[in-house]
């Protein structure tokens, strides 16, 4: 342990020692430790010599002494290859961050320089460390940081030819400034990595797929809708859909997001009658984890934190209970969100498009609907007109609706299926694009099967022209008992109680709503 060259010589009896000491400086030794016996011959011989008695407490000392030692030397050890392994770790984050990073000490000279930042500073480390920052980089404003000790973000500066996003931070020590550290970023690669955020969107389904030349339709009432929606979509203010089931809000909403200048942004859609009062709230802010129940392990983002900088689509905005509609107001006000059992505070940047097929105002005046959020919604209002008001628009959207069927386009058929539409006369279409889309499929299966020119419109339309008479209250009741019973025999899953009343969840959702059924 302590590098000194040692070898032992042993004897039995005082006349071995002898030939022990003449060994040793036959070998070359300089200095010698024993006993008694040892000390005279190796005065005789003219070896230094040192007398050591042992004891077992002086070995025992001996041996803890050499055991502190070595512990020791294992620990420093141990504190070296922490040590480095953590500079090598803040080497390799300095080294393969995007981000450029400059730090300078208390007298302003250089003490950190990335590979980035020699990249964009046209210079190398290696020449720089050591230097005063403003002779290898003019005016880069991180000496008024280290005397003035107040941060700066997000600056804009021209370093040579790169246009760069940078932070200046004050480095604080026990509340002294010991030196700053800035970042930079180039602006045409924060460009090129918004681009591929943008793809990734596109890949999880987050984008509007249709714009407003999608929009089929010659009548007045649709052009003069289209050219109003065109002249929202240059604002940012909330706009509200009014209109029939199967009118196209949703087909409009994504034609004002593509065409508004938020089109690069995410285009998200929730439908807030397809999901249960006790979830709804998760879905649009979000939730930590373990905040209730089955929550992922991780928590997840709700709409609005998925909908940031783009357009976010609340469908069936007049399901909303008045609970949430009191978070959603404090977000449209705030433009922040706290995730559902969290207590960190989210700031979002989404343009608001709502649509429904209610009275809205009615709905406040009859206290179902909160009036502070109605009018927070209601700054742009589009009303879409049904399609029995539209004209000869039913000819062009069932023609094409047909030319993408089987068979659909041949010219027979298709001269046939417009003979039938004639044949329609004035029907109200109350189910809209909806209930055309029905009649251009059964048309189309029953043209293909029995004959064109032995279908008959009475062989498609099963609907009468008059709209179906409210349901009486025997009825309802029925309704009633029918969802209590399926709810109560399938307590655990939704889609098994709307799969034994033959209806989808959506139509269970809305039937519970209705009649004001808890699970």
């Amino acid at each position: 342990m302590l590098e000194v060259q040692t070898k032992n010589y042993i004897f039995k009896s005082f006349a071995d020692c002898r030939g022990c000491v003449e060994r040793a400086l036959k070998d070359g030794a300089v200095f010698s430790v024993g006993g008694a016996w040892t000390d005279p011959w190796a005065k005789r011989l003219g070896l230094p010599h040192v007398i050591v008695e042992n004891s077992v407490e002086t070995i025992l000392n001996a041996l803890e002494s050499a055991t502190q030692l070595r512990r020791v030397q294992v620990e420093e050890a141990e504190k070296q290859c922490l040590f480095k392994t953590q500079s090598e770790m803040y080497q390799a984050v300095l080294d393969f961050t995007h981000d450029a990073i400059l730090a300078i000490d208390e007298n302003g000279r250089i003490q950190v320089l990335n590979p980035p930042a020699e990249r964009i500073m046209g210079c190398r480390a290696a020449d720089s460390v050591g230097q005063p920052v403003e002779a290898v980089l003019p005016n880069t404003l991180l000496p008024d940081v280290l005397e003035s000790g107040e941060k700066q973000l997000d600056q804009i500066m021209q370093i040579h030819q790169t246009l760069c996003n940078t932070n200046r931070i004050p480095i604080l020590v026990d509340g002294q400034r010991r030196g700053v550290v800035a970042t930079f970023q180039d602006v045409k690669q924060l460009q090129n990595s918004e681009q591929k955020i943008r793809l990734k969107l596109h890949e999880k389904g987050l984008v509007a797929k249709y714009a407003f030349n999608d929009i089929l339709g010659d009548s007045p009432a649709i052009r003069s809708t289209i050219q109003i929606a065109r002249s929202y979509a240059a604002s940012r203010a909330s706009v509200l859909i009014l209109g029939e089931t199967g009118t196209g809000k949703e087909l409009f909403a994504q034609s004002i997001h593509n065409a508004s200048d938020r089109r690069d942004g995410p285009f998200v859609a929730i439908n807030c009658a397809a999901v249960s009062n006790s979830l709804l709230e998760s879905e649009l802010f979000g939730y930590e984890a373990g905040s209730f129940t089955g929550a992922s392990r991780g928590g997840r983002e709700g709409v609005f934190e998925l909908a940031h900088g783009g357009t976010l689509f609340l469908d069936e905005i007049g399901e909303i209970p008045r609970e949430t509609q009191v978070e959603l107001l404090r977000v449209l006000q705030e433009k922040e969100i706290r995730r559902v059992g969290g207590s960190r505070v989210i700031p979002v940047d989404v343009r608001i498009i709502a649509a429904t097929n209610k009275d809205l105002l009615q709905e406040t005046v009859e206290g179902r609907f909160r009036e502070d959020l109605y009018y927070r919604l209601d700054v742009l209002d589009l009303k879409l007109p049904p399609l029995r008001e539209r004209g000869d628009d039913v000819k062009i959207l069932g023609l094409h609706l047909f030319r993408q069927l089987p068979g659909g386009k041949d010219p027979i058929m298709q001269s046939q299926f417009l003979y039938l539409l004639e044949q329609v006369g004035p029907y109200q279409w109350y189910g809209n694009i909806r209930e055309l889309q029905n009649f251009v499929e059964r048309a189309n299966i029953l043209m293909r099967n029995a004959g064109a020119s032995s279908v008959t419109v009475s062989d498609i339309l099963r609907r009468r022209a008059e709209p179906a008479p409210e349901p009486c209250q025997e009825t309802e009741s029925r309704d009633r008992r029918a969802i209590e019973a399926a709810l109560h025999n399938h307590p655990g899953s939704m889609a098994d109680a709307a799969r034994s009343l033959g209806c989808s969840r959506q139509t269970l959702w809305r039937k519970m709503k209705k009649y004001g059924i808890q699970r």
